[in-house]
């Protein structure tokens, strides 16, 4: 069972948990009920602080209408972090594009290096290792340090108070969200099996492991947060 808001720490809109079966029975008791009932309307609302940008990097001069005059990335001016936006038509950076977890480096991929060009894109091979390298080579917004985000950093765009279906994401930041239970991954290998990585996932706002061969969508990101995003709560 996955919940939006993490019973042991409501305090930080941003946590949240993934609780299973077994350990959802050490939680069973009145205080967890009404929370299922209410939702997350006690918790406060996450304000975010992020700043559209064009194409060449330069801040967005837009009305923010995305059809009509779309944005390329997203700055986020909490974390410092700067993410790809996703657009509604087939290319590199389309949203219903797939990819299996890909990573070669054997200091990093957790000693399983995952399943190439499993997914199903368009621009790219379907793998997060081509996929990563093709941005880079667009030199999208300017930059060419394109990444996949790691469990933690994807998780700084979580709004935990957004109830199921979601998106628990800005969409007017994030257009295109794709809002389904395959997730977005990252690059944290799930530490009790090394053949998994931990996505999130927008509909829920929660994490989950999943198998490195299964095609799962990705958002990347550049840059170095500020100060650490908050640590969730997921049994890693």
């Amino acid at each position: 069972m996955q919940l939006i808001c993490d019973i042991r720490n409501t305090s930080n809109p941003r946590e949240t948990v993934i609780i299973m079966p077994n350990a959802f029975k050490k939680y069973l008791a009145a205080p967890l009920a009404l929370l299922l009932i209410a939702g997350c309307d006690g918790v406060p609302k996450y304000e975010f602080d992020l700043t559209r940008l064009a194409a060449d990097g330069s801040v967005y001069k837009g009305a923010g209408h995305f059809k009509d005059q779309p944005w390329s990335c997203v700055r986020d001016n909490k974390t410092g972090l700067t993410w790809e936006v996703k657009t509604d038509s087939a290319g590199l950076h389309a949203a219903t594009n797939t990819y299996t977890w890909f990573n070669r480096d054997e200091k990093t991929n957790g000693g399983a290096e995952g399943k190439p060009n499993g997914g199903i894109c368009t621009g790219s091979g379907c793998d997060t290792e081509s996929f990563g390298a093709a941005v880079n080579s667009e030199h999208l917004c300017g930059y060419s340090d394109w990444r996949l985000p790691n469990k933690d950093e994807l998780s700084s765009l979580i709004d935990a108070t957004v109830r199921i279906p979601g998106p628990t994401l800005p969409v007017e930041f994030f257009p295109n969200t794709q809002n389904k239970k395959a997730g977005y991954w990252t690059t944290t290998v799930f530490h009790m099996h090394n053949g998994s990585a931990w996505t999130w996932r927008f509909d829920q706002g929660a994490d989950m492991a999943a198998l490195k061969d299964e095609p799962r969508y990705v958002r990347l990101v550049r840059g170095v947060a500020q100060s650490p995003t908050p640590k969730k709560n997921s049994g890693e």
